[in-house]
């Protein structure tokens, strides 16, 4: 999962509750990249200066999100991992940590891919990936 998946267990969103779901259905085989950790935290630092969710919510998603992350396979960064991303930002303009995301998906094989990313998604997509939900 990308980080505008993980980011849906934290902000109330259309699709929280669809995440949730497949988060608890798929635990023991939930991927995201390492570069999913900062990107959340980011958006939870702009979602509370932007008055989308509250202080108490706040620091309750910034206690949860360690605890879930331990839950998670971690793709670290690495020479192969990222062999292809300067490829896929030519071929798909896909931004940085997009293509991070993506590239840490094709290293895993050909997993299902949970992302709300238009761009990302239609990349995922290109590549072959299967998108959910």
């Amino acid at each position: 999962m990308d980080s505008s998946a993980l980011v849906k267990l934290y902000l109330l969103e259309a699709e929280s509750q669809t995440v949730e779901g497949l988060v608890q259905r798929h635990e023991p085989l939930l991927f995201a990249s390492i570069v999913a950790y900062p990107e959340v935290l980011s958006t939870l630092v702009r979602a509370l200066h932007a008055h989308r969710i509250s202080k108490p919510a706040h620091r309750l998603a910034e206690r949860r999100l360690p605890r879930d992350w331990a839950r998670l396979n971690v793709v670290e960064l690495n020479p192969f991992v990222l062999a292809p991303a300067a490829a896929l930002i030519e071929k798909h303009g896909l931004r940085g940590f997009d293509a991070v995301h993506l590239c840490s998906a094709l290293w895993l094989g050909r997993p299902d891919f949970l992302c709300f990313d238009q761009r990302l998604s239609a990349a995922a997509l290109a590549e072959g990936l299967r998108l959910v939900p």
